[in-house]
């Protein structure tokens, strides 16, 4: 039989054993939590969109009417404005050049500046100065036999004319302009 006393010491490893493997089981420690990041800052305010791009053959015409005026086979005259001020635009036959002879009111801001036109057939430029004169005009000029005298004059329903600096002008093709490039070719 065994003897109440070597049961003793058996038992009391066991327990020692089982609590030193209980001790080994706790959780360890948590470190804590870092502290929350700070939230990013919002975006930036959304600019508004920019317009659409409007085509130039729905921009409404500069306010006026075209007139002209002059003697067939001599020099003559189209000009465009409203009635009773001072044309915005003209488009007269030097004939002793056969040079047709466009003016803008304003004044360009460098000593020559491109004269821009958009018809339906195409964009081109001539180069332009200032004219002097009163009120001020900027002044460009072609031959009359230059091809983009008929694209002016047949395009369809309107064309444009700028320089830099300038309103743009956005003419209706009337047959005024035609007449005087036909003046002008004699």
């Amino acid at each position: 039989m065994i003897s109440r006393r070597t049961l003793h010491p058996a038992r009391q490893g066991a327990i020692t054993l089982l609590m030193v493997a209980l001790a080994s089981c706790v959780a360890p420690q948590q470190k804590p939590a870092p502290a929350p990041r700070p939230a990013p800052p919002p975006p930036p305010a959304a600019l508004p969109a920019a317009p659409p791009q409007q085509d130039w053959r729905d921009v409404p015409l500069t306010p006026g009417d075209w007139s002209w005026r002059g003697t067939a086979g001599q020099s003559s005259i189209a000009q465009y404005g409203m009635a009773g001020q001072t044309a915005v635009f003209a488009v007269r036959c030097d004939l002793a050049s056969r040079n047709i002879v466009f003016s803008r009111g304003g004044l360009a801001s460098t000593q020559t500046a491109a004269m821009s036109f958009t018809t339906s057939y195409g964009s081109f430029a001539f180069t332009g100065t200032n004219g002097g004169g009163q009120p001020p005009a900027i002044v460009a000029q072609a031959s009359a036999r230059d091809p983009h005298m008929d694209q002016i004059a047949f395009s369809r329903g309107r064309f444009l004319v700028n320089v830099a600096g300038q309103p743009q002008l956005v003419l209706p093709s009337w047959p005024e302009v035609a007449r005087v490039i036909e003046d002008c070719r004699g």
